[in-house]
This record gives structure tokens, C-alpha cells and sequence, in this order.
């Protein structure tokens, strides 16, 4: 499923990631341990896209993915998740999720007041965009559920897509 190939990174003259080569197949259950510096973040965050490898390759279901951004490898299956949720406990799943685009009109006071087309367009755009999310997840019967009444691995999908800005 996931293959990294003489993966490598450097920072100045650093190397975080150095020859690393591993295979991940579908289905399995895999760790990574190693001391603290060893390179553990900088591999999770070059698998996830979040920074593109000085060298070497990174294939998912055989296609190289290498240099992809988060949202494109997210459109391809693959997105990671971070150990601790930060969802809104007192909002429900489907605000939590409305929250999550940047820079939204509605949120400065002059943008409530005197763009207020712009900010209904933007939450209808935000309501679609968190319910496809909700319906991914196989969530819509939570969708108006509180996110503090999540179990540990639905608060874990949420923060995934709450921390996701593609």
C-alpha cells in the first residue's frame, strides 16, 4: 500500500530522514519507534505531504506520490492523524467541521455586518463541504451529536478533519 524508497531530507546541512526504506501493506499494523530526534515526525510528515523529501520516493497503491500536498493524497485515501483531538466538545460534529476553513468573512465584525451575502455564501459553501465530510466518515447520524460525546477514535476523525484546511 505504502512503499518510501531511499527517502531522504535534509535541513541545511542536516539530514533528519536519511536512506530510509520501508514497505507498509494493507491491512497491516505497523510502528516506528526510535529515540527522540531520530527522524520519526520529519518521515510521517514527508509520507503525508506536509514537506516534500530531498530525495527518493514515495509510492501508495503504486502510483508516486512523492511532493504531493496533503489535500491531493487526501483525495487519493491518505490523510494523517495526529495523537491528540482538538475538537469544540460543547459544538456539534457538523460546527466542529464548519469551523475548520480559514479566513471566513463572518468572523471579523465588519465582514458580519457589511458582507453579509459573502458570509451566506460561504457557510452554504462550509455546510456542503462538512457534511460530505460527515458522510466519508460514515457519520450523519451524528452529525448534530455534541463532539464531546465522540468516542476516542470518532473525536480522533474529527481532529483529523479539523486540523485539515485543503
Amino acid at each position: 500500500m505504502i512503499s518510501v524508497q531511499n527517502v531522504v531530507k535534509h535541513f541545511g546541512g542536516v539530514a533528519a530522514v536519511d536512506g530510509v526504506d520501508m514497505k507498509i501493506e494493507r491491512g497491516s499494523i505497523t510502528g516506528l519507534i526510535g529515540p527522540n530526534g531520530a527522524g520519526k515526525t520529519t518521515l510521517f510528515n514527508l509520507i503525508a505531504g506536509n514537506i516534500a523529501p530531498s530525495k527518493g520516493s514515495i509510492i501508495l497503491d503504486g502510483e508516486d506520490v512523492t511532493g504531493l500536498k496533503p489535500h491531493e493524497l487526501f483525495s487519493k485515501g491518505l490523510l494523517r492523524t495526529f495523537q491528540i483531538a482538538h475538537e469544540f466538545h460543547t459544538l456539534s460534529v457538523l460546527d466542529n467541521l464548519m469551523l475548520v476553513p480559514p479566513k471566513q468573512t463572518g468572523e471579523s465584525l465588519l465582514g458580519a455586518w457589511f458582507r453579509r451575502k459573502e458570509v451566506v455564501r460561504q457557510e452554504t459553501e462550509n455546510r456542503k463541504k462538512a457534511e460530505d465530510v460527515i458522510s466519508f466518515l460514515n457519520m450523519k447520524h451524528m452529525a448534530a451529536e455534541l463532539a464531546g460525546n465522540l468516542s476516542g477514535g470518532q473525536k480522533k476523525a474529527l481532529g483529523t478533519w479539523a486540523d485539515y484546511d485543503g
